[in-house]
């Protein structure tokens, strides 16, 4: 009885590690303002990266998904989906926000409390549950430093050229960014990103 027990077990495993299933997570709502006004930002990029752990420290990158705010500075992130077998697990997004002349999210910093000295209603628990409101809070640069360390962290976060293909939006706004402060045109290419 234990043998067909365990050969039903591992014909379950089996069966479960060859067919796969969508896994989905989203979408995202919220909006961006301004963190001294609280006036909306029309305009800015919202992205999200997720991934998957099909098997223990297997982690890879399965779905990009962008959208831009509107007038109202309100934005829906689409639901990210990822194909792997059922006990696969799904992250939840890495996001960024951002928009050319402000400092993005999530915000800059070495530790919580720098992060918080930048965007001071900052958690590090935003898009973390579907079902929550987001409201980001983007300040302004004082210094254009503040910029190009945002628009580099901004490129940094989807460095991968394929990835970047897929984020058409904040490739633009990084690119319209680079060329204000005059660093260069980031995308895909054969260097890395940088051209």
């Amino acid at each position: 009885m234990k043998n067909i027990v365990s050969m039903i077990l591992l014909a379950l495993v089996v069966l479960a590690g060859s067919s796969g299933c969508a896994h989905s997570d989203g979408p995202y709502k919220g909006k961006v303002v301004e963190l001294d006004t609280g006036k909306p930002i029309e305009g800015a990029v919202v992205a999200g990266q997720w991934t998957i752990e099909p098997y223990v420290h297997s982690e890879r990158i399965c779905d990009t998904k962008e959208t831009i705010t509107d007038k109202n500075g309100e934005f829906e992130l689409p639901k990210g989906s990822c194909w792997a077998h059922p006990f696969a697990i799904q992250s939840k997004p890495w996001v960024v926000v951002f928009k050319p002349g402000y400092l993005g999210y999530p915000p800059l910093g070495a530790s919580q409390e720098d992060r918080k000295a930048q965007m001071p209603t900052f958690t590090g628990r935003e898009f973390k549950d579907k079902k929550q409101y987001n409201t980001i809070r983007l300040g302004r640069p004082k210094m254009r430093t503040e910029r190009e360390f945002t628009v580099s962290h901004a490129e940094g976060l989807f460095h991968d050229n394929d990835i970047f293909g897929k984020l058409p939006n904040l490739l633009r706004l990084v690119n319209e960014e680079s060329r204000t402060l005059g660093i260069g045109k980031i995308g895909p290419s054969d260097n890395g990103g940088h051209k």
